[in-house]
């Protein structure tokens, strides 16, 4: 069954069916401001922060689902009918109203037909020009197709949050009298009384006819967002008070002929009335259009970066438009901002912001280049990261302003700071080939020489936070000489204590061979030989140690007893170890061979590949939190998605492209747009996880774009499925594709040139390179070249 299709020539989602039976959702915004919004135009905004700077309410986890929202109502004055102009909240029968949402990059759009009136919701924010504060704009076009006047009011409608997620959630005998609401400059304003000069806004382009600034003389006794009193009695009533509940609520009257169209905007942001008299001169009917022109030319840019064209429609649907987006919006908002972790915490993952900041620096190369300068600050000297730290408490210089005591506690840098029973083992390993990708991607090698602080105490060279970072992994071993799991690896279920993890002493080899990459580019040949020389040895005690015969061990308990092996009965094969064995070049070619058809016999799935199989029943905790875990949920035998393209990865290095294309095909979400009774999630968004064999509810997708997998499916299927690759001297282009493929083409911008890739394959191989010639002429290695367009044709021949 399908609620939607795609409309790739305008780049949205079309939902059709708008009774989807989960929230839908996308995120407006590409700088300091942001909004997840649903299909239903339920969602909440933030200002830089979702959980300490909320801007408008929300009650996750709700039934009815995802309420409130930024709504729009249309009323008849005449015969009183309303609506709202997305299905919910008033939840027209849609045998009498037809709806559809549309959801674009960085903007939703609503769209109702009822009783005559065709009208669209247009909600986005602007890009940032200087320092002035972003507003979200509601662009709302309202057409009477009736062959009569229509007399009509429209309601634009926000709750204001009390600006800290825990004031809107507990504590409500503070909370009611820390906010209070104003109605001034033809706005309607929240003021957050316990912080100074601390002002929201809701506005329109319009003098208002009527308007309420508290929620219940809106909404009335015994009432809803589905039947607000203001909207059912055409009249709101000037409310405003200092404390309660603050709500922001506009009302416009207007007239329709036969035919006539009429636009009203409406403007949410953050200030007094000043800012919004500066939001409606800013953006008039004009502004707005040049704004949201201005944002789709945001996304040309950002999405022509990399263009292909391949003999599958979903791949180049999603690696052109979604699947680059969504891995955008990861390094944007990192993960604390959406309808599953709804600004809860404040800060960054180490380990999903590193991999986030890898995946993608052609699209985002300042932003990136941001989260790994903020990363290389949450390192400890010892060399180990922070799990989760708020930058800016790193970068905060002591004031003397203004405490409120009644807020939330002042933020503590030492308090952040954790010791070495806190760390994760592969935090700060991902940090390097995130900071070696980067390099190659501008060809800055002096970054690798600028001076960043620790985070305890001291400072080093980017080199030194990488060396550091790998000194303490390579000193980390337990018994059998495998890098310790500390209170985790990848896997946070997989709590080893003094345990040893295989997917982490594979990550240190594969993090070391970046490293050596830049080292021999920067011709330090005193750290390639050293860490050349830990490395193999490594290597050497991984395939002794770690080889189970047909696959490798997940690792070994603090006790000294294998995980995941042959004489196991639940947990048997696990994907970490086995693609990271491959991918990190530490396993032999046979042994490669081996542990991934294990991956395919064990963990396939038409819905992806499961993270490990049997799931675990029996509670062990020297394994971790993971047996604790329902089986076919999450860690434990769940298809996690975040690994999955690590399989991709692994198996275009044996050379085996069917293979590797099966496995993107099961995972990929517009593969399942017709699926949406079983998986029910977003069919252009990679999620979290999706229920896996041992679970009734197998195929069940759940928590859409906060996920890590995005960029990792996006680094996988680009650079090695495709196989372009940028290095620190050249481009590589080295396929692995499906033997029926003819070839395909690909556009890539890199270093300010334009390569226009054509890669054929007359052999119907699956690997291999036969030639390659750049501007017709023969080349061993792509060049880099300065500027201009050049012509990059690459013939497989089979290995």
């Amino acid at each position: 069954m399908r609620y939607g299709y795609f409309d790739d020539a305008a780049r949205e989602y079309v939902i059709d069916r708008v009774d989807v039976p989960v929230s839908m959702t996308n995120y407006l915004g590409t700088q300091r401001m942001g909004t997840v919004i649903s299909h239903n135009a339920g969602g909440y905004s933030w200002l830089d922060s979702p959980q300490h700077h909320r801007i408008t309410r929300f009650r996750p986890n709700g039934v009815p689902m995802d309420w409130p929202g930024h709504y729009v109502y249309l009323r008849d004055d005449e015969s009183g009918k309303y609506w709202s102009l997305s299905w919910q909240p008033t939840g027209l029968p849609l045998d009498e109203a037809k709806y559809e949402a549309r959801h674009g990059l960085s903007y939703s759009r609503f769209k109702c037909d009822y009783q005559d009136i065709s009208a669209e919701q247009i909600l986005f924010i602007p890009r940032e020009a200087g320092k002035e504060d972003p507003v979200e704009i509601f662009d709302v076009r309202i057409r009477n197709n009736s062959s009569r006047e229509r007399n009509l009011s429209v309601y634009g409608y926000v709750e204001f949050s009390f600006h800290e997620i825990d004031m809107d959630n507990q504590n409500f005998q503070m909370s009611l009298y820390a906010a209070g609401s104003h109605y001034e400059n033809d706005a309607v304003l929240c003021e957050l009384h316990y912080e100074p000069n601390a002002w929201q806004f809701f506005a329109g382009n319009f003098v208002p006819d009527g308007y309420d600034g508290v929620r219940e003389a809106f909404i009335g006794n015994y009432c809803t967002e589905r039947n607000p009193a203001g909207v059912n009695t055409g009249k709101l009533t000037a409310s405003h008070e200092l404390g309660g509940n603050p709500c922001g609520a506009l009302q416009k009257k207007l007239t329709l002929k036969p035919g006539e169209e009429a636009r009203v905007l409406f403007y949410l942001g953050t200030g007094k009335g000043d800012a919004a008299e500066k939001a409606r001169k800013r953006y008039d009917e004009a502004g707005t259009d040049e704004a949201f022109a201005e944002l789709r030319s945001f996304w040309d840019a950002k999405l022509g970066g990399l263009q292909v064209t391949v003999p599958h429609e979903n791949m180049n649907r999603s690696l052109n438009i979604w699947n680059l987006y969504q891995s955008e919006v990861n390094v944007l908002f990192s993960r604390f901002s959406s309808f599953i972790e709804v600004g809860g915490r404040t800060g960054l993952g180490y380990r999903d912001t590193a991999q986030d900041a890898m995946c993608i620096p052609h699209a985002e190369p300042d932003m990136c280049m941001k989260r790994i300068r903020q990363l290389l600050h949450g390192q400890m000297k010892q060399g180990y990261g922070l799990h989760l730290f708020d930058p800016a408490v790193l970068e905060k210089e002591e004031t003397d302003g203004f405490k409120s005591p009644t807020v939330i506690p002042e933020a503590d840098k030492k308090g952040m700071l954790h010791g070495l029973k806190d760390a994760c083992a592969d935090d700060a390993l991902w940090l390097i080939p995130a900071i070696v990708e980067n390099v190659r991607e501008s060809g800055d090698l002096s970054f690798f020489d600028q001076e960043i602080p620790f985070a305890d105490e001291g400072s080093g060279t980017v080199w030194d936070h990488m060396k550091a970072a790998l000194d303490f992994s390579y000193e980390q071993v337990g018994s059998h000489g495998v890098t310790k799991g500390l209170r985790a690896d990848w896997n946070d279920c997989l709590n080893l204590g003094g345990g040893e993890s295989a997917m982490v002493a594979f990550l240190l080899v594969w993090a070391t061979n970046h490293f050596l990459d830049a080292a021999r580019a920067m011709g330090r040949k005193e750290d390639e030989a050293k860490y050349t020389a830990l490395k193999a040895h490594m290597e050497e005690t991984c395939r002794k140690q770690l080889w189970d015969g047909k696959w490798f061990l997940r690792g070994f308990t603090a006790a000294g007893a294998p995980i995941g092996s042959q004489a196991a009965v639940e947990g048997k094969v696990h994907m970490e170890s086995n693609t990271w064995a491959v991918i990190s070049g530490a396993a032999d070619r046979e042994q490669g061979l081996s542990c991934m058809d294990a991956v395919d016999e064990w963990l396939y799935t038409p819905w992806g590949l499961m993270l490990n199989a049997p799931s675990f029943v029996t509670l062990d905790d020297s394994i971790g939190f993971v047996t604790r875990v329902y089986p076919g949920v999450k860690e434990n035998g769940a298809i996690f998605s975040h690994p999955n393209p690590w399989a991709w990865v692994a198996e275009c290095m044996l050379g085996r492209g069917s293979r590797a294309m099966k496995f993107y095909d099961a995972l990929l979400p517009e593969n399942q747009n017709d699926k949406m009774e079983i998986r029910q999630a977003e069919p252009y968004s990679y999620c979290q996880f999706i229920m896996g064999k041992d679970h009734t509810a197998h195929g069940r997708a759940r928590h859409p774009f906060m996920t890590g997998s995005s960029g990792w499916a996006y680094y996988a299927a680009t650079r090695y499925m495709l196989g372009i690759r940028p290095g620190f001297e050249g481009l590589t282009v080295d396929p692995c594709i499906p033997a029926h493929w003819d070839g395909f083409e690909a556009v890539r911008k890199w270093r300010g040139a334009e390569y226009r890739i054509k890669v054929t394959n007359p052999s119907h191989v699956e690997k291999g390179i036969g030639r390659i010639l750049a501007d017709g002429k023969p080349v061993e290695t792509i060049p880099v070249f300065d500027e201009g367009i050049h012509f990059i044709d690459v013939e497989l021949k089979g290995e």
